[in-house]
């Protein structure tokens, strides 16, 4: 029988920060596409602040308050692949059929893990800031990267902050404090992913 489980409790907690922003991550190379950086606009009538003021579970779409060639910009950085990080367990105890849940699976750009991990050099602690994870709540366990080469297929799109890891530190514009991008994709099947173990401490 196919499972659906729940990974809001492993990646989403991208928002959860325990740190202050940006100078409390990892000074890894920020340059993600910078000559290609496409300023965050917002449609008229709407703001940052506007859409925040709006409770979780009542924000309105995307592409009602972001400008649309900002969203088709931000996306496009995923279509060579997306990634996430999740504790080897979880995939142990909920099967590998599909991945994520009705809710919504949050990713990475495959190029930005690469690059995190690179920097990390294979500290964990560095990959929990950057990733937003409480800090120690890996520790001494087995991780699992999971790549989707084609998450395109997946209605990959941009976060409403109506998501169910999205706390107050969410922002719109699909940016985390390091520089990172992040999107939303439907559950994927096994013959849809790669899985590798990763090596932290």
């Amino acid at each position: 029988m196919k499972m659906t489980w729940i990974i809001f409790i492993v990646f989403p907690l991208i928002h959860q920060q325990h740190i202050d922003g940006k100078e409390a991550c990892y000074e890894i190379d920020t340059n993600y596409n910078k000559q290609s950086k496409f300023p965050l606009i917002y449609n008229l009538g709407w703001s940052e602040e506007l859409i925040l003021n709006i409770p979780k579970g009542y924000r309105p779409e995307p592409y009602v308050v972001l400008n649309q060639d900002y969203i088709d910009q931000h996306l496009k950085t995923f279509h060579n692949g997306a990634s996430f990080i999740i504790v080897t367990a979880i995939l142990d105890k909920y099967g590998r059929d599909h991945i994520g849940t009705a809710n919504g699976l949050f990713v990475v750009p495959s190029s930005q893990m690469d690059n995190l991990l690179q920097a990390a050099s294979g500290s964990l602690s560095i990959v929990e800031k950057n990733l937003g994870i409480p800090q120690g709540r890996w520790l001494f366990k087995r991780l699992s990267r999971i790549d989707i080469p084609y998450p395109q297929k997946f209605n990959l799109r941009m976060p409403s902050g109506n998501e169910a890891g999205v706390n107050e530190l969410w922002k719109p514009g699909g940016l985390l404090p390091n520089g990172m991008k992040e999107a939303i994709i439907d559950m994927v099947p096994r013959n849809e992913y790669l899985e590798v173990q990763l090596n932290l401490s």
